[in-house]
């Protein structure tokens, strides 16, 4: 007898339905991944320093490196006169590094907010602007009297030079290929080595030619001068195009620039960069390598002139000398990294870290030499090993942050290394250098935070290939999508557009590629079990969570890293559930509050508009809102949202906790919003209720999509529905 073929349950369908889907994903991956070429490295074309000079141009390099050299000129220059304005205005080893320290104070708090104006106007203005600010305070500097206005001054000058981390870089890496960019970086690398070398030979020199334990007050005033033609030029120099080159690499073209994005929010954006992997262990090695690299110069001129006895001239000499070896080392690892980045990017991450430790180990020994000229070759060496690491890490930030965000990036550089490292560390090592002496201090201090910063810096190269397959997804989704606006008419741009969206908390990611759209008057229901993932999508969207990859888009524009309160005032507008009222304060309090940006004239229609909704809440106006029922306060939540007009409506779990007939009344307005056209999400436990006002559906499960359809089609299969939301693998029951 021939066995009659098993009936198909609901279980081997959605199975059937979901192998489909998967099968679909990983052929639409792998035409993706055959379009990309290799995961994890820019396609771009090796070329010579000359070469990237000739396509770049040389006057922007010319004027940011002479910017670079300024800079280095000073501030090594302080370090050999410390131990003159240590006598002149008697003060101990440990004020004298707090005073070199406080150039980081405000050198870090000025980035945060100059990196915000870079992304918002022309670059060149920030650093005109700025420039012009530190001139005049090295200029003032030299007139002080005593420690406490120094130490102001010095905060000045680090404000004045604040520009530097989060402009200077970023030109730099729009203006030049990406094939060249290591050796553009270090030929920025030897201007300031130049600065470096020069600046004790020639504060020595002033200090020599002036005479007195005053001569150090013309060291100032010399080099203020010097800052005043360059912060006049920077208004003339020639401003690069973001990201054009990265553009260029991966999509062959420069994609065209839209004007109506909206500000780039500072939290958002520090949140975002921090869930890059490689780039958060990048982080954290340059705090720790800070307390090595901007801090130990004072005191190894506290140690040449205490235990060798040498003159600030001397001292001057002797720090040139030591920056020589500086430029064999950028030289040497700019001319190898742009090929080894491009073959093996996480070997020149782990090179890199090799390059610290070893900078650290070297300088440590060289601090206990007993001659002078062993401290010098040594020193010379470690500095060798760290210009040659420096010469690499540019590019790594460029690749690993998306184009939008490099100002952000490099500001979050400034941060974690001047506040954790360069400040802290010269706190530290003044304590210690005054009870037991600048060797030991020295010692101490070196060797545990090179070693850090380099092992952290190589841990992280696990991660670098996988962040810049995202940069190169995230460019060829934007062209795709300017593509396929190109010739749309408004009604095809979707209100709302999700795209590849990834969200972890800490480090458990709940969501996992989401993408959808939810076109103009669209009532969207996202539904799954608890933990699904439905309320952490519209956290994202309303800016509330910052995702770790991917794209959000209101009306075609990019909103990915605006924040809650932009979003709000352009329309997203998300209804919390369970707690989206205050208690203590009326019915009409309440709606004022929700309408506290608007004025007068504005909020009374608004008012009145809600009143008409709401019935309900219309007749106890002056009743404290915390009496009312659960009901009542689901329908004040959504009339203090529907307040703001909103372009889109975000509904989480309206249902929630409500008796049916208090349910069958919210749904009531829900269509009433829906005949009118307004565009909704709705997250709903309850299948029945979501379906009852939406037009699509989307299935949610372990922070994936499982299914999108038309709601209908899903409520008129039973099977799927219950198999899918209740999951259960049978029919019936």
């Amino acid at each position: 007898m021939t066995e009659s073929p098993r009936s198909e349950t609901p279980a081997d369908l959605v199975a059937r339905v979901f192998d489909e889907e998967e099968r679909r994903q990983q052929e639409i991956a792998a035409a993706e991944a055959a379009q990309r070429g290799p995961e994890g490295s820019f396609d771009a074309e090796q070329l010579t320093l000359r070469q990237g000079l000739r396509r770049g141009g040389k006057g922007l390099i010319g004027f940011i490196g002479l910017l670079g050299f300024v800079e280095t000129l000073e501030t090594s220059a302080f370090a050999v006169i410390a131990p003159d304005i240590q006598k002149s205005l008697d003060v101990s080893d440990g004020t004298i590094g707090a005073i070199g320290g406080a150039f980081g104070i405000l050198f870090l708090l000025g980035s945060i907010p100059l990196s915000s104006l870079a992304d918002r106007m022309p670059r060149k203005l920030v650093v005109g602007a700025a420039m012009s600010l530190w001139s005049v305070v090295v200029m003032v500097t030299s007139a002080i009297s005593n420690a406490f206005l120094l130490f102001i001054a010095r905060m000045g000058a680090g404000l004045g030079q604040s520009y530097y981390i989060p402009v200077a870089g970023p030109m730099l890496m729009d203006g030049y290929p990406i094939g060249a960019r290591a050796k553009v970086f270090a030929l920025n690398g030897w201007f300031q080595m130049a600065g470096q070398a020069l600046g004790p030979l020639v504060a020595g020199l002033v200090v020599l030619i002036a005479t007195g334990d005053e001569g150090w007050r013309w060291v100032f005033l010399t080099m203020g001068i010097m800052g005043v033609p360059l912060a006049i030029s920077a208004f003339f120099v020639r401003e690069p195009r973001r990201g054009s080159h990265e553009m260029q690499a991966v999509l062959g073209q420069e994609l065209e620039q839209s004007e109506d994005e909206l500000p780039i929010s500072l939290s958002v954006a520090f949140e975002r960069l921090r869930k890059i992997k490689s780039f958060y262990y990048y982080l954290t090695g340059m705090a720790a390598i800070g307390f090595a690299i901007f801090t130990t110069i004072i005191f190894i001129n506290l140690h040449l002139e205490d235990h060798f006895g040498l003159t600030a001239f001397e001292r001057g000499v002797f720090g040139s000398l030591t920056v020589l070896p500086g430029f064999v080392g950028a030289a040497v690892s700019g001319k190898r990294a742009d090929a080894l980045f491009k073959e093996h990017p996480s070997r020149a991450m782990i090179f890199i870290g090799a390059l610290v430790v070893t900078f650290g180990a070297i300088q440590v020994v060289g601090i206990w030499m007993p001659a002078v000229w062993l401290l010098g070759i040594f020193l010379g060496a470690s500095n060798a090993f760290a210009r040659a690491a420096f010469a690499i890490l540019p590019g790594v930030i460029a690749s690993v942050i998306p184009y939008r965000l490099r100002s952000r990036g490099t500001a979050l550089v400034g941060i974690y290394m001047f506040l954790f490292g360069a400040f802290l560390g010269a706190v530290i090592t003044g304590m210690l250098s005054d009870v037991h002496g600048e060797q030991t201090a020295i010692t101490v201090v070196i060797l545990p935070a090179t070693l850090v910063g380099g092992t952290l810096m190589a841990y992280g190269s696990r991660f670098i290939e996988g962040d810049i397959a995202l940069v190169i997804e995230e460019l060829h989704e934007e062209q795709d999508e300017a593509e396929r606006l190109k010739g749309a008419d408004a009604a095809d741009i979707p209100v709302l557009q999700v795209r590849n969206l990834d969200f972890s908390y800490g480090k458990v990611q709940v969501l996992f590629d989401i993408g959808f759209e939810v076109r103009q008057g669209e009532s969207l229901a996202l539904l799954g079990t608890n933990g699904a993932g439905k309320s952490t999508v519209l956290r994202v969207v309303s800016g509330l969570g910052v995702p770790q990859r991917g794209v959000v888009r209101l009306h075609g524009r990019t909103i990915t890293y605006a924040d809650p309160g932009m979003r709000a005032k352009i329309g997203i507008v998300q209804l919390a559930g369970g707690k989206a009222i205050f208690p203590g304060l009326s019915v009409e309090e309440n709606l004022r509050m929700a309408g506290f940006r608007y004025g007068h004239a504005e909020l009374e229609p608004r008012l009145e508009r809600a009143y008409d909704l709401f019935p309900v809440v219309a007749e106890r106006r002056s009743a404290t809102a915390g009496e009312f029922s659960g009901g009542q306060q689901q329908m004040l939540s959504l009339a203090m949202a529907l307040m703001h007009d909103p372009e889109i409506l975000m509904i989480d779990e309206l249902s929630l906790g409500l008796a049916p007939v208090t349910v069958q009344s919210l749904l009531e307005v829900v269509e009433r919003l829906r005949d009118d056209g307004q565009t909704m999400i709705i997250v709903e436990q309850s299948l029945n209720v979501a379906l009852a006002v939406a037009d699509r559906a989307i299935f949610l499960e372990k922070g994936q999509i499982r299914f999108e359809g038309p709601a209908q089609e899903l409520a008129e299969r039973d099977d799927l529905a219950r198999a899918v939301f209740l999951g259960q693998s049978g029919s019936g029951g």
